[in-house]
């Protein structure tokens, strides 16, 4: 028979209550996968480094920010031009308002990470996912992709990032068989990260999609 500890236990209070809270916050990510998400950034070894490829009004930015405070380690690197994809444009089937009016949604972000206390594990990295791996250099404890759903988009940020996963690291992709994107991002793990050898694929939240880097 397994048994939690007291600290397990309260841990997992921990992680529920501010999964309560968070999910107040705009976005896609369901709270089963936010859990999720919380869970390993507070959980996971490594590097201080979480990069979050797409990151919208924070949602996501949010979960895994607050698994860093929760540990008491790490930091979450924002990458995102803030402009939205293209469901996110006027007509689009997530048209978003913040996109429509203003072109970007980096304003609710920023409102949404202050508004839960999360900016001192967060730096927001305004640009293209391409552009800005071009010029990091550290390591990846955690990576999460929830960006450009197209197939190419998908396989772009997958290639720029992964050199930076250290052995034993932990990859996240978002939106695994979600009807939308079955020629994107479901195709792209079909046919690329499932039969890695580089990868074990350890659980699937949702549509989350969690692997780690061998």
């Amino acid at each position: 028979m397994f048994f939690h500890s007291m600290r397990d236990i309260e841990r997992d209070v921990q992680l529920v209550s501010t999964a309560c809270m968070l999910n107040a916050v705009p976005g896609f990510l369901n709270i089963a996968e936010g859990v999720a998400l919380m869970s390993l950034a507070a959980s996971t070894y490594g590097a201080p480094a979480v990069v979050e490829v797409g990151s919208f009004k924070g949602r996501s930015t949010s979960f895994l920010a607050a698994g860093c405070h929760l540990a008491g380690r790490g930091h979450v690197y924002a990458v995102d031009h803030f402009r939205g994809s293209p469901e996110h444009q006027q007509g689009g089937h997530e048209e978003t308002a913040e996109i429509v009016s203003d072109g970007t949604t980096l304003n609710a972000f920023r409102k949404n990470i202050a508004g839960f206390g999360l900016q001192s594990y967060v730096t927001e990295i305004v640009g293209s996912s391409g552009e800005i791996a071009q010029s990091w250099s550290r390591p990846v404890r955690l990576l999460f992709i929830d960006g450009d759903h197209s197939y190419d988009g998908t396989s772009a940020d997958y290639n720029a990032w992964y050199p930076f996963v250290e052995k034993g690291g932990i990859i996240c992709m978002h939106d695994y068989r979600n009807q939308w994107y079955l020629d994107g991002v479901t195709k792209f793990i079909d046919e690329t990260m499932l039969p890695s050898p580089g990868l074990e694929h350890l659980a699937c939240v949702h549509s989350l999609m969690v692997f780690r880097k061998k």
